[in-house]
């Protein structure tokens, strides 16, 4: 019955709203299963998605960014759906609620999901050693090596440098002969120890999932996640972005223009990190998933799993900047975790050349916002910090 929720959630939402739209018991009468037949989008929390849709909006006219995209959803409805501007300036072709953008890092969220997917298969463990499933990996230290658990790698504890080799993603080097070079480096702390971002490191996680599953990471994500969830524009790989007719273009901002860039298939290499593509009702799926409404799919466990607190993250100045109220930052797998006057906001972002993407839900009250750029905007690390700012001060979040 689910399933077959999605399926008419999708239909209702598949054309271009100018303003937000609520979804109804009378636009989808099965809705009822999810949530009550008399849903109303509480008045605080109608003005909060307004004033966030002005804003976009306003954003965008002025140029701060080409394109944009956003989703909104409460307790299982979806509140905002919108695109917004262009999917690049050399073409007067407006970014609609299907256009589908590259999401970064944003991406590692669904690799943890999927990886709790797995688990509760029985296939796998949280505390598993890497090593138990890559047999070709040879690190520098054969003690760390071992030591390296499911867990470290996928909330970023694993003993490398920050950023290990993402110099080389940069520069085109495959994944396959990134991880040939691992044994040339050091770690630098016990695995478990310390918070360390990482991408090829990250990634690992695909090959452990090849090795259980006997499929491939890009095929298991589409059958697991974009297929149940009904995630028609998503995909994670370059042809599929590059082949797609309705897409967005990068964007860097030089001087006081923007110049639009050629698409380029860096960091597909790594999907699990950084390599999904997929449009503004896609995320309202996901976040639907996310926050609970698809337990089929995503069941309670693994959404509490990767939200869990498992290392704190230093309280960067620009964070407490933009976050008010923040009390405590925790990365979990493949999450962000932020601590916000007794709230658990789950969040990350995402950056490829020329997109940005940010994401963020509140397991306890069912909210959650997802919104896509084409361009290397600023506006896109301030943008959800808003909302959420604007949440918490007007007392909808509290």
């Amino acid at each position: 019955m689910i399933k077959n929720i999605l399926a008419a959630v999708m239909v209702t939402v598949g054309v271009i709203f100018s303003t937000h739209y609520i979804l109804s018991a009378t636009d989808v009468p099965e809705i009822k299963n999810v949530v009550n037949d008399d849903f109303v989008v509480p008045a605080p929390l109608d003005s909060i998605v307004c004033d966030f849709d002005n804003y976009i909006q306003n954003s965008v006219d002025a140029l701060k960014t080409p394109g944009a995209a956003v989703a909104i959803v409460y307790k299982g409805r979806i509140i905002l759906l919108k695109g917004y501007g262009v999917k690049r300036l050399t073409v007067r072709d407006n970014v609609d609620v299907h256009t589908a953008f590259r999401l970064g890092s944003v991406s590692k969220g669904f690799a943890s999901v999927l990886t709790g997917m797995i688990v509760d298969e029985g296939k796998l463990d949280w505390n598993d050693p890497i090593n138990k499933y890559l047999f070709d990996l040879h690190l520098n230290d054969s003690a760390k090596t071992s030591a390296i658990t499911i867990k470290n790698i996928l909330s970023h504890t694993s003993g490398f440098a920050e950023h290990t080799y993402s110099d080389l993603l940069d520069r085109d080097y495959s994944f396959d002969t990134i991880k040939s070079l691992l044994p040339k480096v050091h770690t630098q702390t016990k695995p478990g120890n310390v918070y360390a971002y990482q991408n090829v490191i990250y990634s690992l996680i695909g090959d452990v999932l090849n090795d259980v599953t006997d499929t491939s990471y890009n095929l298991l994500l589409k059958d697991k996640i974009l297929s149940p969830l009904n995630m028609k524009d998503a995909s994670s790989d370059y042809y599929s972005f590059l082949n797609n007719p309705n897409t967005a273009w990068p964007h860097i901002h030089y001087g006081k223009s923007w110049k639009m860039k050629n698409k380029n298939d860096r960091y597909y290499t790594v999907a699990p990190a950084a390599g999904i593509n997929a449009s503004a009702s896609d995320m309202a799926q996901w976040l639907l998933g996310l926050t609970g409404y698809y337990p089929d799919v995503i069941p309670q466990d693994i959404i509490s799993a990767v939200s869990d607190h498992v290392v704190q993250i230093p309280m960067k100045k620009s964070y407490r900047y933009s976050w008010k109220y923040l009390d405590d930052m925790y990365y979990g797998l493949g999450w962000r975790v932020f601590r916000i006057d007794g709230h658990d906001i789950v969040y990350h972002g995402g950056y490829v050349e020329g997109f940005r993407s940010e994401i963020a839900f509140d397991p306890v009250s069912k909210l959650g916002i997802a919104t896509l750029f084409n361009s290397n905007t600023s506006m896109a690390s301030t943008c959800i910090p808003r909302f959420v700012n604007t949440a918490f001060s007007t007392g909808f979040l509290k």
